[in-house]
């Protein structure tokens, strides 16, 4: 609890000369300062909220609610971390917006929201098998499942962090399922959204200092849980490092059904998705 008071001081400190956002005055955003002395006309940030279309001047970086995005002239799109923290060893990109369900939103240029999957969910659920992805076009709405993840213990749903259209896919998925958990936040993007209602699903979405603390309240449910397996099977607890991290490994130290039951903790199923996962592996098992 001091380490959550000593690093909220600090950031206090160091943004003692921002100033709020408008966005966030207006409650649309839980947290967000400006670097810009409200020069909103020429905020990206401001523009994706109202819809205006920018055009970043060729070889210079296009900002988006991240910070800035390095735009290769092979058309990916690579993060930068110069805002990312770490959090009992996950990282964190502090300037994206987090659905409680491990999910993240960046919003970008002209108003697309590109997501993907968290650092703290890509440990839990393990490599991934397969990824299933809604197809281009396909209508998603906040806080519903909308694609799928197969690990080792079975298959997990995830959510859409915003409402909207899917216009893009990540195509290197396919072929490269583990970029999720190498690179969560950058080359392992998932789907490129339309918003349909941006700003009603911003503001139901971690920002900030919220996203730490609401990051160490998972670490310590995480931990709870693993204690709680492991007492019941009478095996050694979960293991912390001297930074007080769960040893990296711990998951690795589980039985299957301990795996499944951690992953079924933070990733719940509904009764639809249990029965389509299950017809899913159902369908693969008689191929």
């Amino acid at each position: 609890m001091n380490n959550i008071n000593q690093h909220a001081s600090l950031s206090q400190t160091a943004n003692a000369n921002l100033k709020e956002c408008c966005w966030m005055q207006g409650g649309v955003v839980d947290y967000k300062l400006c670097d810009r002395d409200y020069d909103c006309e020429h905020c990206p940030f401001d523009e994706a909220l109202h819809g205006r279309v920018t055009t970043p001047v060729s070889g210079s970086p296009a900002f988006g609610a991240a910070g800035p995005i390095e735009r290769e002239w092979t058309g990916r799109v690579r993060r930068s971390s110069k805002e990312a923290k770490r959090v009992h060893g996950c990282e964190v990109a502090g300037a994206l917006f987090y659905h409680p369900a491990h999910t993240w939103a960046r919003v970008e240029d002209g108003g697309c929201v590109r997501t993907g999957l968290d650092d703290f969910a890509q440990r839990i659920l393990g490599r991934p098998y397969l990824i299933t992805l809604p197809e281009p076009g396909a209508t998603l709405r906040f806080g519903e499942g909308c694609w799928h993840f197969t690990h080792q213990a079975g298959v997990s749903v995830l959510v859409a962090p915003v409402s909207g259209r899917v216009k893009e896919i990540n195509p290197a998925l396919a072929q490269q399922p583990a970029l999720l958990n190498c690179d969560p936040y950058g080359e392992g993007w998932v789907l490129l959204i339309e918003p349909t209602d941006l700003k009603g699903s911003l503001k139901r979405l971690l920002y900030g200092l919220k996203v730490t603390q609401w990051y160490e309240r998972e670490f310590e449910k995480l931990y709870e849980k693993v204690s709680e397996l492991s007492n019941r099977s009478g095996l050694a607890g979960p293991t912390m490092n001297d930074g007080g991290w769960l040893n990296k490994d711990f998951m690795n130290e589980l039985t299957a059904d301990q795996l499944r039951q951690v992953i079924d903790y933070f990733f719940p199923l509904s009764p639809a998705e249990k029965a389509e996962t299950n017809k899913a592996i159902l369908v693969k098992d008689r191929r």
